[in-house]
């Protein structure tokens, strides 16, 4: 994700993961850092959203607008939402129609994402792509205070850190699974140790969850993680074997 904007606290181009992915379209949005575009107050509320997880310490990354020449648009957002622990969607009219934010949506429900939906336009619910018409959307379109001090901003704060652990080991694991996939599942990308064992617990409680649960390809790291440590253990105690009776 290297042409991605990355901003928020403790961020850096370097960073794998972070705790959201703030997707919105290009004209909520702002050209370069302090320099508005058309639209009616998008901007403006999108910046209210970043300065609330830079103040409150959630670490957050963006779509970088306009998108540089050499950019593959695609592979960006579907990078983001792997990596990302909450795929926070601007709702505006604009975003409606915005391919990007909805691929993005689309690959981000595809990896059991946490999904949370912002309004800051007055959208008709049949108007919703059908995925977000069962997720609650919190409402930003009252704006009179600070966002940090209305109802929809203290609601969105209290989701992005519910359940956070979870929903961190979920990104974790799977930006790990995902590399020793398209490393052509190399045994020196898989789990060992104490962090195989954690991992192990975590899935454990995942799978007995309703919601955000662990993909095929989560579980199938886990299992060939354990599978490489069992017959290296086998291994060792092969040799001792042999040792032994060389002895």
């Amino acid at each position: 994700m290297n042409n991605a904007n990355v901003a928020g606290h403790g961020q850096s181009a370097t960073d794998l993961t972070a705790q959201v992915f703030l997707a919105y379209a290009v004209e909520d949005g702002c050209r370069a850092p302090g320099e508005a575009i058309a639209g009616p107050g998008g901007a403006e509320v999108v910046e209210e959203l970043r300065q609330l997880l830079t103040q409150s310490q959630i670490s957050y990354r963006q779509s970088p607008y306009p998108w540089p020449a050499d950019a593959n648009p695609e592979a960006i957002i579907a990078r983001a939402a792997e990596a990302c622990d909450n795929y926070v969607l601007v709702l505006s009219p604009y975003t409606l129609a915005d391919v990007f934010c909805l691929q993005g949506l689309l690959f981000a429900l595809s990896l059991n994402k946490r999904i949370v939906p912002v309004l800051i336009e007055t959208i008709s619910a049949h108007h919703l792509p059908e995925p977000l018409q069962t997720i609650e959307v919190i409402d930003l379109r009252t704006r009179s205070l600070p966002l940090a001090q209305t109802d929809g901003g203290r609601q969105l704060l209290q989701t992005l850190h519910h359940a956070a652990d979870y929903h961190q080991a979920h990104t974790q694991l799977l930006v790990r699974a995902l590399e020793w996939e398209r490393q052509q599942r190399h045994p020196d990308l898989l789990l060992q140790g104490d962090e195989l064992t954690q991992y192990q617990r975590w899935l454990v409680q995942a799978n007995g969850r309703s919601h955000h649960r662990p993909i095929q390809l989560q579980a199938l790291y886990i299992a060939e993680s354990a599978r490489h440590r069992a017959s290296q253990g086998s291994a060792v105690a092969l040799g001792m074997g042999w040792i032994k009776r060389w002895l």
